[in-house]
Order: structure tokens, then C-alpha cells, then sequence
């Protein structure tokens, strides 16, 4: 049983009840104004307000109704309280009160009588360390979790736990890490999703002036304005004719539909060269080949945007894209810039 501190748990309006303000104090002090309280609400600790101060009890102003733990506990002053004289008589009296200071203050630092770390090495802070290095060989062979009475528990760390700012990152419960949001990540360069999209529907196009749709899409919300897209797509292709040319670009957010062999209309080809983003040349009219290909885009936007793979034919013949039903697909990897 601890001796700086007293817990109350019940509930009702008896004695030390949650429903009344009038607890007891713990059994040993040197003042009853070194008496707190502090509720606890299932996940945080609340300095409650005493508006009166008995013999061996303090009053609440109102009663801690809201709170499932009630703890009243001891935060005796490391202000000296005795001074001795040279050649001054000692007294009793005078020599209880030093040795139960001293013995008070020690059980409140080793019970943590402070849920909140006030009573112990908790409430230290960076400027008292000034010009110190706490290494692991002044720690007497480090900071090991049977040191820790039962290890720290989350409300004990003053930034808390969680995936918000300047929160600690803590494993669940099946020993994994929990989704954290790629965009907060603070290093460049950082894949942080992968977004991939697959049609076997093969098609067709026999126009030299507009591109066709793949039915190859995705849309895509980037999760910061600096993400920039690493685009690849791939797919069997053929043209009927010798010398007949297949074209294929990316268009970005068309406001034709996506579904295949439609003809794309509105939005922006991603390279406006002839010969779009990759193209090949058919020598022999049952010739058939992979053609692929990739490009970085930065969209500066946080609002979805729409990738299109799209294809056509130059100089003659028919242009066709997934060629007897190959697979084909779009890729685009987010990354943080």
C-alpha cells in the first residue's frame, strides 16, 4: 500500500464517495496544505480545486462526478523547514520534522505520488540539464523496463502518443506500426502510396488527329501540393499495316469519358510531342509488340485529378492497344517532394 497517496474509486455520496466533495487525506503529512487531488477521467489526469482544509480531510468545490479515480496524495515542500544552529539545543521535535521531510519527499519521488510525474524526476526540465549529457554509462547499466515499475504508461509522456504532431509513434497491439499519413513524412524522396490500375479489353483506333482511351485510368487525390507522380504504363499493341505507326500519351483530367475506344476530348496530353510519350512501327503486318512507357508529373493540387492512357495511329493502317486481350496496366506512384 503506498504511503504519500490515496486512490477512491467509489461511487455514491458515502463516505469518500465520487458523488460528494469530502475526502480523507493519506495518514502521514507534515501540513494539510500539502494535500492534493487530482480526478482521473480514463485516459487523462485533472488538477481538482480544494476550497477547504480540515484537520485529516480537504473539500472539493464541487464534487468530481466526471471522473472515475479520485487521487488525494501527499507533495510535501523540499524547502527546508528546520534550521539548525551551531551549539543551538536540539530538539525532538525539531528532529521528527527534518527526518520526515526527508523521508516524505523520498516516498512521494519513489511512489510517483503525482500521477502526472510532479512528485518524481518527471517535472525536470531541459534548462536544469544545461550543459549535461545523460548517457547510458551514468545511468548505472542504462534504462532497463524492470527500472520502470511496470514500464511508463502513455499518459506519463508529455507529448502523448499517437499520429499527430510531436506525438510518439507507438506499435498496436499485433506489434505493427499504425497508418501514419505519408504527406507528413519530413524527407523528400519518400514513396508514399502506389496506385495501379489493369484492363485486358483490347481496342481499337484508326485516327491520325485524335487519341482513343485504353480504358487505362486512375484518379488520384495527391495528398500535398509538392507530390509529384511517377507514371509508367505497358501493353501489347499492334498496327495492320507495314509501316503504320502506334502512338500512345497520358492525358491528364479529359473531360471525355475514360471507357475504351472513346475519343478523348478536353484535358491536357502530358508530352505534346508527335510521337507522344512512346511509339513503335509495325514492319510486317501480323508484327506485335510491348510498348511502354514513363514520365514524372507534378500536379500542384490537393484535388483529384484523373490519368488517361491513350493511343493512336500514324501514317497508316489501324493502331490496336491490349492485342488479343494481353494485359495491360497504369501505374503511378506518389511521391513526396
Amino acid at each position: 500500500m503506498a504511503n504519500s497517496y490515496v486512490e477512491y474509486t467509489t461511487t455514491g455520496s458515502g463516505t469518500n464517495g465520487l458523488s460528494q466533495t469530502t475526502f480523507t487525506a493519506p495518514t502521514k503529512f507534515l501540513s494539510i496544505n500539502d494535500i492534493r487531488i487530482k480526478g482521473h477521467n480514463g485516459s487523462t489526469w485533472t488538477e481538482l480545486t480544494i476550497s477547504s482544509r480540515g484537520t485529516t480531510t480537504v473539500t472539493l468545490s464541487a464534487a468530481p462526478t466526471a471522473y472515475s479515480t479520485i487521487r488525494v496524495f501527499r507533495s510535501s515542500t523540499t524547502e527546508s523547514l528546520i534550521d539548525f544552529q551551531n551549539g543551538s539545543r536540539l530538539a525532538e521535535s525539531d528532529l521528527d520534522t527534518a527526518y520526515r521531510q526527508s523521508l516524505f519527499v523520498a516516498q512521494e519521488v519513489a511512489e510517483d505520488a503525482d500521477p502526472e510525474g510532479g512528485s518524481g524526476i518527471g517535472n525536470i526540465v531541459s534548462s536544469q540539464l544545461a550543459g549535461i549529457s545523460i548517457t547510458n554509462d551514468k545511468l548505472a547499466g542504462g534504462i532497463t523496463n524492470d527500472k520502470l515499475a511496470g514500464s511508463i504508461s502513455d499518459d506519463k509522456l508529455a507529448s502523448g502518443v499517437g499520429t499527430s504532431a510531436n506525438n510518439l509513434v507507438k506499435l498496436d497491439g499485433t506489434a505493427k506500426l499504425p497508418a501514419v499519413d505519408g504527406s507528413q513524412l519530413t524527407n523528400t524522396g519518400k514513396v508514399l502510396d502506389v496506385y495501379q490500375h489493369t484492363s485486358i479489353t483490347q481496342s481499337g483506333a484508326n485516327g491520325t488527329s485524335n487519341y482513343n482511351s485504353t480504358g487505362l485510368f486512375l484518379t488520384i487525390t495527391p495528398k500535398s501540393t509538392s507530390s509529384k507522380f511517377l507514371l509508367t504504363f505497358n501493353g501489347a499493341v499492334h498496327n495492320n499495316t507495314s509501316g503504320g505507326y502506334v502512338v500512345a500519351n497520358i492525358s491528364l483530367n479529359p473531360t471525355s469519358s475514360t471507357n475504351v475506344d472513346t475519343v478523348v476530348t478536353g484535358g491536357t496530353l502530358l508530352t505534346t510531342q508527335a510521337y507522344g510519350m512512346a511509339h513503335v512501327v509495325i514492319n510486317a503486318a501480323n508484327y506485335r509488340v510491348m510498348l511502354s512507357g514513363s514520365i514524372l508529373h507534378a500536379p500542384n493540387t490537393t484535388s483529384p485529378v484523373t490519368y488517361n492512357v491513350v493511343f493512336k495511329r500514324e501514317s497508316a493502317g489501324n493502331a490496336y492497344w491490349a492485342v488479343s486481350n494481353g494485359l495491360t496496366s497504369l501505374t503511378a506512384m506518389e511521391i513526396a517532394s
